[in-house]
């Protein structure tokens, strides 16, 4: 029984990732809480030091999407798109999806003020900086 539970435990540390919320170097500030990216996902909040950020969201089913949803704005699939439903008819759009992790990167180092999230390894990218860090299951 030990033997399982070390193993068990041992699976979870190996195959769990680091979830990075990312942005460009010029972005307005340098760390991110998990209330203030909640926020910012939500769009309660959208500008930061008088700049107005442009968050970026992965396509529904995808894997770094699931992971942030749970870890970071730690709401269900259901209540997402209840949420997101009512805030259309307020005149709120969700937040702007991309496909890749590649566009993703594109588009973080041509906005300044765009906000984002990758899973895997810390992004060595000279034009980026990781604001938070979280990992994923």
């Amino acid at each position: 029984m030990k033997k399982l539970f070390l193993y068990l435990c041992l699976t979870t540390i190996l195959y769990s990732q680091e979830l990075y919320i990312i942005a460009n170097k010029k972005f307005p500030k340098d760390t991110l809480t998990k209330k203030e990216i909640k926020a910012l996902f939500l769009k309660r909040k959208s500008v930061i030091n008088g700049k107005k950020i442009l968050v970026i969201n992965y396509p529904f089913n995808h894997q770094d999407r699931l992971c942030f949803e749970k870890k970071i704005l730690q709401k269900s699939r259901y209540y997402l798109q209840r949420y997101w439903l009512k805030a259309h008819y307020k005149g709120q759009r969700p937040p702007k999806v991309i496909e890749t992790k590649k566009t993703l990167f594109a588009y973080l180092c041509d906005v300044n003020t765009a906000l984002g999230y990758v899973s895997g390894k810390r992004p060595k990218n000279k034009d980026i900086k990781v604001l938070y860090q979280s990992s994923c299951p």
